[in-house]
């Protein structure tokens, strides 16, 4: 008797659901990509000048789990020199988006930015900088594949650079996916100098 309860368990442990149940989960939507998949979307497009430099921070919170998205760096043109002609390290790239381990141990910087001990930084496999969008391709082991497509708005950059960041004029929109989690509506202010 007891051998047969055990079985008995097992089988229900292992079909998880009834019937009812899985019917139900196989017609729950499936989340649609922020960014989907272009295999077309390849190699290095670098924009013509500075005028893209700087930090790009998001206006709301994007996270997925303990990883919270800190910023988007674009550098200027002597970084994306070094980055194209092969200079590269594991922690530094001319466009790359960086997350914060918001559980790791924290300090206040010169600036009176938080500074987290835990950073994910996600470089490229494929970035495209023009003078109106921003896209990325990249990967980090602990958040899956990444892909940004955002458009920028150069007049309010420029606006915001005049103001050197203190205006917090949104002047990036788009959407990130991150692993599995789309963030179809995103959007960033910017800072120049350093952030972190």
């Amino acid at each position: 008797m007891r051998n047969a309860l055990l079985a008995a368990v097992g089988v229900a442990l292992l079909a998880g659901c009834s019937p009812a149940e899985q019917a139900e989960q196989a017609k729950a939507p499936v989340a649609e990509p922020a960014v989907p998949v272009d295999p077309t979307f390849t190699g290095l497009t670098r924009p013509k000048g500075d005028a893209q430099f700087g930090y790009y921070l998001p206006t709301s919170e994007v996270k997925v789990g303990v990883y919270r998205l800190d910023n988007l760096h674009i550098a200027g043109q002597m970084g994306f020199n070094d980055w194209e002609s092969g200079q590269r390290t594991k922690t530094y790239a001319p466009v790359m988006l960086e997350f914060v381990d918001i559980t790791s141990p924290a300090r206040r910087n010169a600036l009176g930015n938080v500074v987290y001990s835990v950073k994910l930084k996600v470089l490229p496999t494929a970035y495209a900088v023009t003078d109106d969008r921003i896209r990325l391709v990249g990967s980090h082991p602990k958040l899956g594949e990444v892909r940004l497509d955002a458009r920028l708005d150069p007049a309010a950059l420029k606006k915001s650079q005049a103001a050197k960041g203190k205006d917090d004029v949104t002047v990036a929109s788009g959407a990130l996916q991150v692993g599995d989690t789309p963030f179809k509506d995103v959007s960033f202010t910017w800072r120049g100098g350093d952030w972190g």
